[in-house]
């Protein structure tokens, strides 16, 4: 019966237009989603984002807004702030060079 449900609600979301079954799938899978997981994929985001802006001076640089994960139903409350850095780079004494500032 269980797979039935599911099999079921896998039909339902493949007709639905492309933008929204995409966001029921993300929905779904955020169900399960560990903590670790979570910062896992902010991780990856700013990964992209650096990769995207490369050669360029400013890129987005996305951070849990501190205190808002603090609650057991962080999954809830949670919130994720988004900074545009400018990456100035200098030299330290040893060479190498200092990133970012905000």
């Amino acid at each position: 019966m269980g797979q039935q449900i599911s099999d079921q609600t896998q039909l339902v979301i493949n007709k639905l237009p492309e933008k929204v079954a995409k966001h029921v799938t993300l929905v779904r899978e955020s169900g399960s989603l560990t903590y670790e997981e979570f910062l896992g994929r902010v991780a990856e985001l700013n990964d992209v984002t650096a990769k995207v802006a490369s050669g360029q001076e400013k890129h987005l640089l996305f951070e849990v807004q501190p205190g808002s994960d603090s609650s057991a139903f962080w999954k809830v409350v949670v919130r994720v702030v988004c900074t545009k850095v400018r990456l100035m780079e200098t030299s330290t004494s040893e060479g190498l060079p200092q990133f970012p500032q905000r």
